[in-house]
């Protein structure tokens, strides 16, 4: 059911009613949103995304391929251990932690079940790698994302999860600043369109902070705004700064890992531990390797080093994902009522650093989770039309009764996207001037505090600075 509401200035924009709104449709939302349905199928539950089709890192990496960590039954207590010993200096739950592992097997039944096209051993058993900052080969491997995608969206439908195409969440409909999140603001991809959607809950799957930054290689379509979404709405972030960097080659972005480069005494015994790794690493002895590559870095934030088989390249640092987010509990409640979070705007399972393949199972246990309690919190306020949403006044958002300015962010995007990559990475307090720092950070507070900015620019300042305040205690040793 819908009805109309005069926005600022002056349009109406129609207010639709659900019981779980699932926003972002990566695996992590897919995952919610139909375990929400399967919870309880006579409510309704909406998945909002930009694009209908495939895109973001879940479902459009370069690698056309995706890993999960998969501990088998025995393994539970090394797989928390590891998850915990690389958290610091990040903050990790070992109830999160041991949350993966006890949901593991369930997960992976999932994606059998949908018939991805899994790396097999000759007699049919899943071939299992050790995954980043592990020894250990438990991580199961699927290729053809596209395929994949296919199979979680025709699951939904399936399951009756309406889908919403060709939108972005720009607000979260609060009573008050901090209080119960009670729906979404949405604005059209293209054009003008506003949509405000009432939910019973809300689940927050938005994906990370790589889009922040001009050098990044993660999927394409992710929108950056996660962070400023999350914290606009009043919830606890933890891990922002730890952003999972990956050195590759200036021009093509081709992943170059730097135990692979020609390394002198001192530093040579590091190559070994540094190749188990792709990204780089948070409190751990190899990241010497990474500091002396920073420190030698040039004009534009290049790197000359010598590789052992490739020769010389120039060498540049990438945003691949983030480790941060919204601190959340074991059934994916963020710390304001009725918002949950999973995916890679979800904290508290991994923290400074992860295992190669957490994310994936963190996305499917944590959708799940946060689908299901979502479904029951939104069950128990049902009972109106159209999914137990009554019509009625929208709530005032969390930002207050201020005008409804369309914008794409864009400009801002692109100034943003270039101030991040020189002071955001890691390094920057040796590379640039603090001058220089500050006033960017000035200007981000400026965009966030002026009424007269869109939303859309707003929410790009606030995740930069979750990002950038979270580096100031995210340094490498």
């Amino acid at each position: 059911m819908r009805h109309a509401r005069s926005d600022a200035l002056g349009r109406l924009a129609p207010v639709l009613h659900t019981d779980v709104l699932v926003l972002g449709a990566g695996l992590a939302g897919m995952r919610a949103a139909i375990a929400a349905r399967q919870a309880a199928p006579a409510l309704r539950v909406t998945l909002v995304s930009p694009r209908a089709r495939a895109s973001g890192s879940s479902f459009a990496n370069r690698n056309n391929a995706l890993g999960m960590q998969a501990p088998l039954p025995g393994q539970e207590d090394l797989f928390v251990a590891e998850a915990l010993r690389l958290a610091a200096p990040g903050h990790a739950a070992p109830s999160l932690a041991a949350a993966l592992a006890e949901d593991a097997p369930a997960r992976l039944d999932d994606l059998l079940g949908l018939g991805l096209c899994f790396r097999r051993e000759e007699d049919g058993r899943l071939r299992r790698f050790p995954g980043c900052f592990s020894s250990v080969p438990r991580a199961v491997v699927f290729d053809g994302l596209a395929q994949a995608h296919a199979a979680f969206l025709a699951q939904a439908r399936a399951l009756g999860v309406e889908l919403l195409f060709g939108f972005e969440a720009l607000a979260q409909l609060q009573q008050a600043p901090g209080g119960r999140v009670a729906g979404a603001r949405l604005c059209a991809l293209r054009g003008q369109q506003t949509l405000r959607i009432h939910a019973g809950a809300v689940v927050a799957a938005l994906g990370g902070p790589a889009p922040l930054f001009a050098r990044r290689i993660c999927g394409p379509g992710g929108s950056g705004l996660a962070y400023g979404l999350l914290a606009s709405a009043g919830a606890r972030l933890v891990n922002t700064g730890f952003v999972q960097w990956f050195w590759v080659e200036a021009k093509g972005l081709d992943f170059v890992n730097p135990g692979e480069l020609a390394w002198p005494e001192p530093l040579a015994h590091l190559a070994g531990p540094r190749r188990q790794h792709c990204p780089m690493a948070y409190g751990l002895s190899d990241a010497a390797l990474d500091l002396d590559l920073l420190a030698r870095q040039g004009p534009g934030g290049l790197t000359r080093a010598e590789h052992t088989q490739r020769g010389a390249l120039d060498l540049a640092l990438a945003a691949h994902a983030g480790n941060g987010g919204a601190l959340i509990d074991a059934q994916g409640r963020t710390s304001v009522e009725g918002l949950y979070a999973c995916g890679e705007c979800a904290s508290g399972m991994h923290g400074a650093n992860r295992l190669g393949g957490g994310m994936v199972l963190a996305a499917l246990v944590f959708g799940a989770r946060a689908g299901r309690a979502a479904a029951q919190e939104a069950g128990g306020q049902a009972g109106g039309p159209a999914g137990g949403r009554t019509q009625g006044t929208a709530p005032a958002e969390a930002s207050g009764a201020e005008q409804e300015r369309q914008d794409n962010g864009q400009a801002l995007l692109r100034w943003l996207g270039r101030g991040m990559q020189r002071f955001g990475t890691p390094g920057a307090e040796q590379r640039t001037q603090a001058s220089a720092r500050q006033a960017f950070r000035a200007r981000l507070r400026a965009v966030l505090e002026d009424a007269q900015t869109g939303l859309r620019s707003r929410l790009l300042a606030r995740s930069a600075l979750a990002v950038l305040e979270g580096a100031d205690q995210a340094d490498l040793p």
